[in-house]
């Protein structure tokens, strides 16, 4: 009897103690139309994953979440708005429900949420440097590789493996005079009201 007592305590102690914990979701990369939900990688211990459900302002999206990644990018949200935002995680052992976060997408006049990557150019230098000058004076950002973050592609050239992942990621490919045009404008610009603004027109911001 002993044994099987301490067979039953083993049992609970690898299966029954030990809960999925409850997801920590954050806003990260807020532009005026788009924002990235992101949340610590799931620890479910002996559980298994079910499914994972995100929710705006109480309703469930139906954006499928792959179970290996830990982010999602919503796009077509409305211009300064509000929103509130949770994730519910489905498994073996039960539901479990994030934190909720609250975020405000940009006005127009706030240039902090574009995040260009490079393309090609005729002559990289001094363009490339220049621009990253702007973006700085404007409190924008860049990255040297296209992400999940890249607002647009600064190129005057298709071509290039930069280019290639843009146009996978329906990421706005536009030439440098869009930029200027933000800042001497100090709006964001919607890329396909300027005549020769984008190199390839595979959407809008």
């Amino acid at each position: 009897m002993k044994e099987f007592w301490e067979l039953q305590d083993a049992i609970l102690a690898t299966f029954g103690e030990d809960e999925p914990e409850t997801p920590a979701l954050r806003v990260k990369n807020i532009t005026q139309t788009s924002l990235i939900l992101e949340w610590d990688p799931l620890i479910l211990h002996t559980a298994q994953l079910r499914s994972l459900d995100i929710y705006k302002n109480g309703t469930k999206l139906a954006q499928h979440v792959p179970s290996d990644t830990n982010f999602i990018k919503l796009s077509g949200l409305d211009v300064d708005h509000e929103f509130e935002f949770h994730v519910i995680i489905k498994t073996t052992a039960g539901e479990y429900k994030s934190n909720k976060v609250t975020a405000r997408t940009h006005k127009m006049d706030n240039l902090t949420g574009i995040r260009v990557a490079f393309g090609m150019f005729e002559e990289p230098e001094p363009a490339i440097t220049e621009l990253k000058e702007l973006l700085s004076r404007m409190g924008s950002s860049w990255s040297d590789e296209v992400n999940v973050e890249t607002t647009h592609l600064l190129a005057q050239l298709p071509g290039g493996t930069n280019y290639e992942r843009a146009v996978q990621h329906s990421i706005p490919i536009v030439k440098p005079e869009w930029l200027v045009q933000c800042d001497r404008n100090k709006k964001i610009q919607v890329s396909f009201t300027h005549k020769n603004t984008y190199i390839y027109k595979n959407t809008k911001i």
